[in-house]
């Protein structure tokens, strides 16, 4: 079933339960391009094709919720441009032989800091924040995450890990909060 560019978009900048399922819709409706991306890119096997295919879905969600994409053309052709990019380096990266972490996986953080050591700090502090989310459990990590990370609501959030209600969920996020809190003082 073919979704409208606007129907996506705002299903994907809804957060929660219907960005999931912006998502999947996204996903079904284009890929075909990793089929026509055989054709096109011969030397990139099929896995190949799907890392670029999904790498190049993070890059749209990514560029949909920080406002990037204008609607200048039609969803399907950005994301096409999108998909192309993300397979021309991967030929780049095949003809090179250098391994790199692609882009989706580095911090979303901008970076004002004037000096490599302010930035060493901000790194050191994320990766603190990442260890004690680990410490605290892993309810509470999939509350935090869901709530403030993927912007789902206190009600999906319950009927997602089986919470009884809403309440219960808000409740339960704010003794985690206080949790990382009190383990990033002591780990401090």
């Amino acid at each position: 079933m073919q979704h409208t560019d606007e129907a996506l978009i705002e299903a994907i900048r809804a957060g929660g339960n219907r960005q999931e399922q912006g998502i999947r819709n996204l996903y079904d409706q284009f890929f075909y391009l990793t089929r026509d991306g055989r054709k096109k890119y011969p030397t990139l096997d099929e896995s190949d094709l799907v890392t670029a295919y999904n790498s190049a879905v993070i890059s749209l969600r990514k560029q949909l919720l920080t406002g990037a994409f204008r609607g200048d053309s039609a969803l399907g052709t950005y994301f096409t441009r999108i998909f192309t990019n993300k397979c021309i380096d991967l030929l780049r990266k095949q003809k090179s032989g250098v391994q790199t972490t692609p882009y989706e996986y580095a911090p979303e953080v901008e970076d004002k800091t004037p000096n490599a050591l302010n930035r060493l700090i901000q790194s050191d502090q994320l990766e603190r924040v990442r260890r004690q989310l680990q410490a605290i459990g892993e309810v509470c990590k999939q509350i935090l995450l869901d709530s403030e990370y993927y912007g789902y609501s206190a009600e999906e959030i319950a009927a997602r890990i089986g919470f009884s209600n809403a309440a219960s969920v808000n409740s339960k996020k704010y003794s985690c909060l206080q949790k990382l809190r009190e383990a990033l003082q002591a780990s401090a």
